[in-house]
């Protein structure tokens, strides 16, 4: 079975309204551009060009302040069959879309976007070098939400389960 890739919901994300805070990105490991699932976080670096900006796992030193969430529009393109949106990720060099997190935001994303089992109630970060939302007990300085309730949609092969994450930074 092929692997399975994060999905991403935007709930109430203000990047929807606010351009300021929507963020055209290429993510890099070192050097090199590579494929991410959507529900990841990154940190911009410099522009690439007059809006594309080069995004990469956030450091040691990052703040949640810092945080892009990708969530791009997934668009495939073999209409030969039916697809899931599991089976969707940005390829490596592409320009994905970016929302800087803001206090108040909503989104929720499947069990393939975090480090372990997510669960209503606990808190979520991030952690240096990993672009999965980091599931944790306790808030601490790396926290910038809390996963507030879970949903299942859907039926059959096509169901997900989201987990709705409110952003407090």
């Amino acid at each position: 079975m092929a692997e399975k890739h994060a999905v991403v919901r935007l709930d109430n994300m203000s990047g929807t309204k606010d351009g300021s805070l929507l963020k055209s990105v290429k993510v890099y490991k070192s050097d090199a551009t590579v494929a991410i699932d959507n529900a990841q976080l990154v940190v911009l670096g410099d522009r690439e060009g007059r809006e594309v900006y080069k995004a990469t796992a956030p450091v040691a030193a990052s703040k949640v302040s810092d945080l892009v969430l990708i969530a791009s529009e997934e668009l495939f393109y073999d209409e030969t069959r039916t697809h899931y949106l599991t089976e969707w990720e940005n390829e490596a060099g592409s320009i994905c879309r970016g929302y800087k997190l803001h206090n108040g935001d909503i989104f929720s994303a499947t069990a393939e976007a975090f480090n372990e089992a997510p669960a209503v109630g606990k808190f979520v970060g991030f952690a240096a070098d990993d672009t999965k939302i980091q599931v944790q007990a306790a808030a601490d300085e790396k926290t910038f939400g809390k996963i507030a309730s879970s949903e299942k949609v859907g039926f059959g092969d096509g169901a997900y389960e989201y987990f709705e994450i409110d952003v407090a930074l």
